[in-house]
C-alpha cells in the first residue's frame, strides 16, 4: 500500500479489500472444509467441488464479452476440463475418494481451468475484433463459420496455454511449489513429495487444455458478431 501510495497506482483501496476478503474467505472455506472431513461424505464432498466450480465459472464469465450468457460457456468448460480429468486419476487409482484428497486436488483443478476459460475467452474476443475485416470476408467468399474462425480459436487457446508451459519448464528450477514444499515441511519424503507434484502439474494442465478447447467450441456458437 505504500508503494502503491508513492507511485499514485491508485490500488490502495483495492488491496484492502482484497486483504480482508481473503482473510474472511479463507476462514470461512477452512470451517467448511474441517467439516466435511469430519463428515467423510462422497456426496458432500462432490457439493463442495461444484460449489467451487459455480463460483469459477461465474468469475470467468466476467471476462466474456459479446456472447450471451457466458456462464454457459464457462461452467461446462470448467465442470468437463476438471472433472474429465478428477475421475481419470480416481479410476486409475491415483488420486484415492476421501475428501482430504479430492478437495484440495479438485480446487487446484478448478482454478487452473478457469484461469486458462478466462484468458481464452477474453484473448478470443480480441483475435475476433482485431481480425473483424479478415473474418468477413472469408464468410462473404462462402467459408463456414469453422473455417473463418480455426485460425482464431487456435491462437487463442496457444495464448492461454502460455502461463502454464512456463509454470511447468520452470518446476523445480525457478519455482518450488507450494504442495510440495508443503508435504516436505510436513515431514514427507521429498521424492514422494516430487512425484506426486508432477501428478498434480500434469492433471492441471490435462485440464486446463480440455477446458480450453470446450470453451472455444461453446463460444464458437454463441458469440454475437455483431457485437464486434
Amino acid at each position: 500500500m505504500g508503494l502503491s501510495a508513492w507511485r499514485r497506482l491508485g490500488v490502495e483501496k483495492d488491496v484492502i479489500i482484497a486483504s480482508f476478503r481473503a482473510v474472511f474467505q479463507l476462514m470461512a472455506v477452512v470451517l467448511v472444509i474441517v467439516a466435511v472431513f469430519e463428515a467423510d461424505s462422497p456426496a458432500l464432498t462432490v457439493t463442495v467441488l461444484i460449489v467451487m466450480a459455480v463460483i469459477a465459472a461465474k468469475s470467468s464469465a466476467e471476462r466474456a464479452s459479446g456472447m450471451s450468457n457466458p456462464f454457459s460457456v464457462t461452467f461446462p468448460a470448467i465442470g468437463t476440463g476438471a472433472g474429465t480429468i478428477i475421475f481419470i486419476l480416481i479410476v486409475l487409482g491415483v488420486l484415492p475418494v476421501k475428501p482430504e484428497f479430492l478437495i484440495p486436488v479438485g480446487s487446484m483443478a478448478i482454478g487452473g481451468t478457469m484461469i486458462v476459460c478466462s484468458l481464452v475467452l477474453n484473448r478470443y474476443s480480441a483475435e475476433l475484433k482485431s481480425h473483424k475485416d479478415i473474418i468477413e470476408t472469408a464468410l462473404s467468399l462462402g467459408a463456414s463459420d469453422n473455417e473463418a474462425l480455426t485460425a482464431h480459436i487456435r491462437q487463442s487457446v496457444r495464448a492461454s496455454l502460455i502461463p502454464s508451459l512456463d509454470r511447468m519448464r520452470s518446476l523445480g528450477i525457478v519455482v518450488l511449489p507450494g504442495s510440495m514444499a508443503g508435504m516436505i515441511i510436513g515431514g514427507v519424503n521429498p521424492i514422494w513429495a516430487a512425484e506426486y507434484q508432477l501428478v498434480i502439474m500434469f492433471m492441471i494442465f490435462s485440464s486446463e487444455v480440455l477446458a480450453a478447447l470446450v470453451v472455444v467450441a461453446i463460444a464458437e456458437k454463441k458469440f454475437d458478431f455483431s457485437s464486434l
